[in-house]
């Protein structure tokens, strides 16, 4: 089946937590998408630009998410991949009966911790016959690290996939990877790394635009969060895929929760940019808010992943 390159996505100019509740901090979210690099300067590739960075974290700390310590539900191994010089914990899930080798998900969860909701999300990837890993990564689940949001974690997206793709059970040639909320913006960005073995990926209400940061780090809600200057046009746009649809280098699909209009308001802003620059980019609107868009997203993403498969 050939890729729908349909161009259009929605950025995320929530003010809340990463999947959890609604903003309250100002009555209509911001719109557009700010440039990577001025209208009139030479295009400087997002990989160069993140190379030449390094992020500067105010707090260095692990993740605020809650989890319970030493719990692996019912059909898990527990693995540990390499991320640098880290190593992370990450759950595999290996059905019974699937081809050999079997094609794969990589599934990034939201809230800041790895938890057995995460495992329920994707059981039906599972039941249909996917090899699914569900990684936890720095600073998270007593994991060494410590939170970056959305920078140094995708370096641990991008090295799960890579590990993921060297076992013996799976397909390294079928790997798809998807995210809900927070872990839908990484799931964004590892569509701009080239060094992901993917054939695509999904976000789930999770792509994010650089003016979100600025509100959570005033937020007293999502203040801890925000551990880089906000303000900074490097570290903000770094961390965003809207500003580097450009540099796109894996299809992307987004989707977001008709009942989540938090998600809907830059969606005319990054569809000129995708259509501006060809980007495979598809945005698409299921039922429900933040949370409940979940399982329909995944619904629809299993069922796409599928009939590219040609299953």
């Amino acid at each position: 089946m050939t890729r729908r390159l349909l161009v259009a996505a929605t950025l995320v100019a929530a003010g809340m937590l990463p999947g959890c509740r609604s903003p309250a901090a100002s009555s209509s979210p911001p719109h557009g998408v700010p440039e990577a690099n001025d209208a009139e300067a030479p295009h400087v590739p997002f990989l160069e630009r993140r190379a030449a960075h390094a992020t500067r974290l105010r707090i260095d700390a692990p993740s605020p998410g809650k989890y319970e310590p030493g719990l692996v539900p019912e059909g898990v191994i527990e693995v540990h991949y390499p991320s640098g010089s880290l190593q992370l914990l990450a759950w595999l899930v290996v059905p019974d009966e699937r081809s050999a080798p079997a094609p794969a998900l990589v599934y990034f969860h939201g809230a800041f911790a790895l938890t057995p909701k995460d495992l329920a999300a994707v059981r039906p990837f599972v039941d249909a016959g996917f090899v699914v890993m569900l990684p936890a990564l720095r600073g998270e689940n007593g994991n060494p690290g410590r939170l970056e949001l959305l920078y140094g974690e995708v370096d641990d997206a991008v090295a799960a996939t890579r590990w993921l793709a060297a076992r013996p059970e799976v397909d390294g040639e079928r790997i798809y990877a998807a995210g809900h909320s927070i872990g839908g913006g990484l799931a964004a960005l590892l569509a701009l790394r080239p060094d992901a073995p993917v054939r695509a990926t999904a976000s789930v209400v999770g792509l994010y635009v650089p003016q979100t940061f600025k509100r959570w780090s005033t937020s007293k809600t999502n203040a801890e969060l925000v551990r880089f200057d906000p303000f900074d046009p490097a570290e903000s746009t770094l961390r965003t895929l809207g500003p580097n649809v450009r540099d796109l280098v894996h299809p992307h699909i987004a989707y977001i929760g008709d009942d989540d209009p938090w998600f809907h308001p830059n969606a005319d802003a990054i569809a000129a940019e995708a259509e501006r620059w060809g980007a495979a980019v598809t945005v698409e609107r299921v039922p429900g808010d933040h949370m409940s868009c979940l399982r329909p997203a995944l619904d629809r993403y299993r069922a796409w992943v599928e009939a590219e498969l040609g299953r």
